[in-house]
């Protein structure tokens, strides 16, 4: 384990808790994010499964203000890569997270795109009836955790984003409680 990775990281200032995952963890949140691939639209979190593939995990727990939300929205990169869709079984694209303020206020006037959040667009002339569908949910990059460029000191390094059942699995195990403005992340990194 790379005590320099987990400073970096613990000296984020929203970060709480950084703490190596056991094995016991893992199986947990396995189990817990392969339950959401049964789902009427199943939830496939390819990021968690990216970071188990990473040869050290770690279990991160920060606030989740509004001041850490706008922070991970800016540091997504100019070329707006996605990590959270929606897809058809053919791996088309038929919503996403949008971040950009102007393309948001364009796909509000437009008749196809509807909104599922504030953030989430499908595009219903992206759509065929009777496709099958999935959301995917990838890894993000260091960005989304810290300001520290972690490329100089890492092989790999990879962010997932928990299902709300995992997050709250987590909280428990820390005795966190349900509280909303507490946010959990999974780190998978290689050195």
């Amino acid at each position: 384990m790379d005590d320099q990775i987990i400073k970096i990281i613990q000296n984020e200032d929203d970060v709480i808790i950084v703490d190596p995952m056991d094995d016991l963890m893992k199986k947990e949140v396995l189990l817990s994010e392969m339950k959401r691939v049964d789902e009427l639209v199943p939830f496939i979190n390819k990021g968690i499964l990216d970071t188990f593939n990473e040869d050290e995990i770690l279990v991160v727990i920060r606030k989740n203000t509004y001041e850490t939300q706008q922070d991970m929205i800016q540091s997504k990169d100019k070329t707006y890569d996605y990590t959270f869709t929606l897809r058809t079984d053919t791996g088309k694209i038929i919503g996403e997270m949008v971040y950009d303020e102007e393309e948001l206020e364009e796909l509000h006037n437009d008749p196809n795109a509807y909104f599922m959040s504030d953030n989430f667009v499908t595009y219903q002339d992206n759509t065929t009836q009777g496709e099958k569908q999935y959301f995917l949910v990838e890894a993000e990059k260091s960005t989304f955790i810290t300001h520290e460029n972690l490329s100089k000191i890492t092989k790999s390094f990879k962010v997932a984003v928990p299902s709300i059942e995992t997050d709250q699995y987590i909280k428990e195990y820390y005795n966190m409680g349900e509280d909303k403005n507490i946010g959990t992340l999974i780190v998978g990194y290689t050195t």
